[in-house]
């Protein structure tokens, strides 16, 4: 990377080209002091080419970024007009990650498979909302097949590999190290997230109770924010078929010794409807949202080894759920606080601390069968409120060993106020409350102990306490009035892991984990029931934990750094899950209650494979095959050897994507899902459907960019649940828009 030397003029040209010498247009480059302070950033245009309009002061140091190459870095020597960048493809094996172990790290050396979407991986997808960009990880499903643009919240918990999808989620997703499961009920409000402001999401399937305690059962999501450090301006705006329209702004400014952020998103669609024509009636309607989000951060670092941020946001939605009657409106405000510092000796320290508040409304009704007449049985307001803390420490001893350790925990406090309705009429009014604790202590040692072999052990101890609970219920016409308490609960559980991982040459690695993971009953599955449709569901303040226990082992290989693929097989053995159990069926209602299942297993394995051709070409593809049976089951023995709802055994993705250096990108990618079941007896199937997605962008200059998407291009009619009315997941739908930086 030679550097050319020319006298007589201040400023100072550069170019950034890839292997080919083809330009790289939109490179960042970045001119820092000797002292490390950040002096200015600009983008490379068409040609690759940028200009530094002022003399630099000699040792400064500049640093060229561009999704999918290594970064590159050079001082500036005395002399220097003129620099050249030749950028090289990133091997897929340096990337760094964090959640899988709490602490950067490589991701060769890791004893769990982790898969990251990176920045430019999500600005391409096609997808309008950040779960359905997810839904390219065959391992990564929601409860429901519907997208959560037209979902109602308490179907949108998200499963890994098939371990028991169900409205609460059964794996944690944290957004920049707090939790984003809804306190109350354990679903994810995936809008709260537009991709704009996401630089990077981390995904690990399998056990991670042992560093991240209740509600990381099958694995952990996390999503990590941008935080442009210098002055920028972003805004995306788009409108599409189906009355949508929406957009997204993220501002970075200085505040004095202060950095801040400020975004916003916007996003509205008439939605479709979600009952398929053979079965649809007069009173079914578009299932449309509405929802908008505003963040705001300020972070400041007080030394070369300290970081002190806030962040401040609120989140409002209104949705249709698909019939004339049925709504929901959710509020949410969140406050969270984050400080980490590294001492002299290596030490980390990280201390973290967030409260939310929440109000979550719904309605529920009957449908006649001819779906002709719908009445309002249940009114609900859930108000939530819930705080909570952690602090780490992290800190290399000894020959190869870093240590990590930490303490948090959690306080939630929700209701679940309702009217009940008879024939349309008031009849009833029930609050049922609770409050919940939970707090764990975790140890791991991430021992490097040569080259070759990385050992990871570690072990968390978890406590969880349900209590000030109860159900006061009034009725309309006699005014009678009654109070159930529930007895208070108070548990305990250790989960340990021990991870091994070899690095049997360059070209690739060898690993495995066995572990031990619990998600504790939400406060939504111990004391609020709903309603569906025709589907009646009812808690169980009875409830216990759920418990895995698990093991995995794969291989993670490459072959230069143009071909690179993995193979992951798991066995995980849940006991004791929360399931909706049928009590009876009629034609006219289905009514079931939340119970402990005796026992399931899932079971199956995992690929991934990627080819980059030509730098700006790359092929990808991944498969999952999950086999997730119920095997023990004391309350019901004929739903032993039953498939577990709403989990195919085969799901299958597929992509094409160009980022071509001469302003054109292209993405195409194709989803397969297998049969599924939307029961537990297996009487009513999903049949399986594969979509096809698009997504082309061209860059009009350093400022501008044009794109065009379409989710299911081909426009299948695909089913999502039977209740036993069939319904049907998203047609086609497509969005165009353009995006500007400054």
């Amino acid at each position: 990377m030679p550097i050319h030397a020319q006298t007589g003029n201040d400023q100072l040209e550069g170019r950034v080209v890839d292997g080919n010498k083809a330009p790289l247009e939109g490179a960042r480059v970045s001119v820092f002091t000797p002292d490390g302070a950040l002096l200015l950033e600009l983008r490379s245009d068409a040609s690759g080419g940028f200009v530094i309009p002022q003399s630099l002061p000699p040792s400064c140091q500049i640093v060229v970024h561009y999704p999918g190459f290594q970064e590159v870095r050079r001082r500036l020597g005395e002399s220097a007009t003129t620099l050249f960048f030749l950028l090289e493809p990133e091997p897929v094996l340096e990337h760094l990650t964090i959640t899988a172990t709490r602490t950067p790290q490589s991701l060769d050396t890791l004893s769990s498979p982790v898969t990251v979407l990176q920045e430019a991986d999500l600005r391409k997808s096609p997808s309008l909302t950040l779960d359905d960009t997810l839904r390219q990880i065959p391992a990564f499903s929601l409860f429901r097949r519907t997208s959560s643009l037209v979902a109602q919240p308490t179907t949108q918990g998200v499963s890994l590999r098939g371990i028991g999808p169900s409205g609460v989620s059964r794996s944690l997703v944290l957004w920049d190290g707090t939790p984003l499961n809804d306190p109350f009920g354990g679903w994810v409000y995936w809008s709260q997230l537009d991709k704009n402001i996401v630089e990077r999401v981390e995904l690990v399937p399998g056990g991670s109770s042992s560093l991240y305690g209740s509600s990381a059962l099958g694995g952990v999501i996390q999503v990590f924010s941008r935080m442009p450090e210098s002055p920028t301006l972003e805004l995306d705006v788009r409108g599409g078929n189906r009355g949508s329209a929406g957009g997204d702004m993220l501002a970075a400014f200085g505040l004095g010794t202060w950095n801040a952020n400020l975004s916003a998103s916007f996003l509205q669609t008439d939605g479709y409807f979600v009952v398929a024509p053979q079965d649809r009636g007069a009173v079914d309607d578009r299932a449309g949202s509405l929802h908008y989000a505003v963040r705001s951060s300020a972070f400041k670092r007080f030394s070369s080894s300290g970081r002190l941020s806030l962040h401040l946001s609120h989140f409002a939605e209104d949705r249709d759920n698909g019939t004339i009657l049925q709504k929901n409106q959710t509020d949410i405000s969140t406050l969270r606080a984050r400080y980490r510092t590294e001492d002299a000796r290596g030490r980390i320290w990280e201390l973290a601390c967030y409260g939310l508040v929440e109000s979550f409304k719904s309605n529920f009704t009957a449908i006649s069968q001819n779906r002709t007449r719908e009445t309002l049985t249940l009114d609900q307001v859930v108000p939530a409120r819930s705080a909570g803390g952690s602090a780490q420490w992290t800190q290399a001893v000894g020959a190869g060993h870093l240590l990590t350790a930490g303490v948090d925990w959690q306080w939630i406090r929700g209701d679940s106020e309702e009217w009940g309705f008879t024939l349309g009429v008031p009849s009833r009014f029930q609050v049922s409350s609770g409050s919940q604790q939970l707090g764990g202590i975790y140890l791991q040692d991430f021992w490097s102990l040569s080259k070759r072999w990385t050992i990871q052990l570690g072990a968390r101890v978890d406590g969880w306490t349900n209590y000030h609970a109860s159900r006061h219920q009034t009725t309309v016409s006699g005014g009678e009035q009654s109070t159930t308490p529930f007895a208070a609960q108070k548990k305990g559980t250790l989960n340990p892991r021990l991870g091994v991982s070899f690095r049997l040459a360059d070209w690739g690695t060898l690993r495995g984990a066995y572990y031990h993971s619990f998600r504790a009953p939400t406060l939504n599955e111990l004391y609020r029931g709903f309603r569906v449709g025709n589907i009646v569901t009812l808690a169980n303040d009875q409830l216990g934990a759920e418990k895995l226990r698990g093991f995995e082992g794969g291989l993670d290989w490459q072959a230069g750094s143009r071909l690179s693929g993995r193979i992951t097989g798991f066995w995980n053995g849940l006991t004791d899950s929360v399931s909706n159990i049928t009590q009876s069926v009629t034609p006219s209602l289905i009514t079931r209650i939340r119970q402990n299942v005796g026992e399931t297993r899932a079971r199956g394995f995992e690929n991934d494979l990627k080819l980059r051709l030509l730098n700006h070409l790359e092929i990808r593809g991944s498969y999952l095959l999950s086999e997730s049976t119920i095997i023990d089951f004391p309350f019901d023995r004929s739903l032993e050897s039953k498939r577990f709802p709403q989990v195919p055994r085969h799901r299958m993705t597929a992509a094409l994507a160009y980022s071509g250096s001469r302003h054109f990108d292209l993405f195409l990618s194709s989803r397969f899902v297998g049969l599924q079941f939307d029961d537990d007896q297996n009487l009513l199937p999903l049949g399986n459907f594969t979509l096809l997605d698009f997504f082309v962008s061209r860059q009009l200059n350093p400022t501008m960019q044009l794109y065009f998407a379409a989710e299911n291009l081909l426009d299948r009619q695909f089913a999502v649940s039977r209740s036993p009315v069939e319904g049907i997941g998203a047609p086609r739908m497509l969005h165009a828009g353009f995006k500007l930086r400054f």
